[in-house]
């Protein structure tokens, strides 16, 4: 298990690496600074520990986790603020007159009171325990904030950032396309179309393929479980295969299920899209131009099956990424407006491939 653990965190690390490295906003001194916080991380957690460990309260086991457990806590808020302060440094600055929106941070609050309500419930929970099992749920929920704690601070700095960009972006847009309703229920249908064309899809007969190194995995595993009767290890290797090609066969439903409610979201979306110095809102989604692990890559226009603007964002989380695919329809009114876009969307996103006109 321990190998496992070290493992996995080798991958984050070497994952996390390579995403910053690509990232736009990369550069050697916000590395050093980044080193520079994490020595201060561990030089913080070797000092507590020493503290906790053989201070005065080293006679008390319950006193050395609560306190244990709260200087985790304290520490990893505190690193993820700062890395995310060195590495995404930049936050739209805005005029006071202007109304912030707080559509990302709703959606943060909302997880905060989840984790707020849980750890009553386990407080609650300890206090009608007996005193011999009040440990259980106090160490759950010490557990729970401890592994959420930095996690939601991460993701509620994210969502500020969020929320900034896109209130500048929808005061100060370079362009403002907004559509008829009969123009947003026609370029619906089409990006559902679209989506199902482009869908991953699974097929027995060109695919099977790919499952043979499970299958054979299987097969082996099979061999050394600690059963002796050929039938109950047949019994294992079948029930492996056949929850293996269970969700190999339910990829296709789960694919076209999930354009539907994509097509759903997008008729419930607004009617209108803004492009400006943050970012991009369309389709009833904000998307900034450039995170430390999410930025602009390629920006195109094509005309096939409808005119339309192409962004695709890179993605990196943990040990993978992912391009992200964004389309945004043109008005007829709309075409005039591409030069623009070009060579403001060249001038922010300095890395990132952007050809929407033709060359003159």
């Amino acid at each position: 298990m321990e190998i496992i653990l070290v493992v996995f965190s080798i991958l984050t690390i070497v994952g996390a690496w390579a995403g910053w490295r690509r990232s736009p906003l990369y550069s050697a001194k916000i590395t050093l600074q980044v080193v520079g916080y994490f020595l201060l991380i561990v030089a913080a957690m070797v000092g507590a520990s020493l503290g906790i460990l053989n201070g005065p309260i080293s006679h008390s086991p319950a006193a050395q986790a609560i306190l244990g457990g709260i200087t985790i806590l304290a520490v990893g808020i505190g690193a993820t603020g700062l890395i995310i302060r060195a590495t995404d440094a930049h936050v739209a600055q805005l005029p006071p007159s202007v109304r912030l929106v707080t559509i990302h941070r709703q959606k943060i609050q909302r997880w905060i009171w989840r984790l707020v309500v849980y750890l009553l419930i386990s407080g609650v929970a300890a206090l009608a325990l007996p005193s011999s099992w009040s440990w259980l749920p106090l160490t759950l929920g010490i557990l729970v904030l401890v592994g959420c704690g930095p996690m939601l601070m991460a993701l509620y700095m994210r969502a500020r950032r969020l929320d900034r960009g896109m209130t500048a972006v929808t005061a100060a847009p370079w362009v403002h396309w907004q559509y008829t309703p009969a123009q947003w229920e026609a370029w619906a249908k089409r990006q559902l179309e679209w989506e199902r064309s482009h869908m991953s899809t699974f097929y027995w007969k060109r695919d099977w393929r790919k499952l043979r190194v499970a299958f054979i995995v299987f097969a082996v595993g099979a061999v050394f479980v600690p059963y002796r009767g050929v039938g109950e290890k047949t019994a294992v290797f079948a029930g492996c295969s056949a929850l293996v090609a269970l969700i190999a066969s339910s990829v296709n439903w789960s694919n076209r299920a999930g354009c539907e409610r994509h097509y759903q979201r997008l008729m419930r979306a607004p009617r209108e899209s803004y492009f400006g110095d943050e970012g991009v809102f369309c389709n009833g989604e904000y998307s900034q131009w450039t995170f430390s692990g999410s930025y602009l890559l390629e920006a195109t226009a094509p005309r096939d099956p409808s005119a339309c603007v192409q962004l695709v964002f890179q993605n990196f989380n943990g040990t993978s990424s992912t391009k992200e695919i964004k389309r945004v329809p043109i008005p007829e009114s709309g075409e005039a407006n591409l030069a623009i876009l070009q060579r403001k969307m060249r001038e922010q996103c300095r890395t990132a491939s952007v050809h929407l006109v033709a060359p003159a």
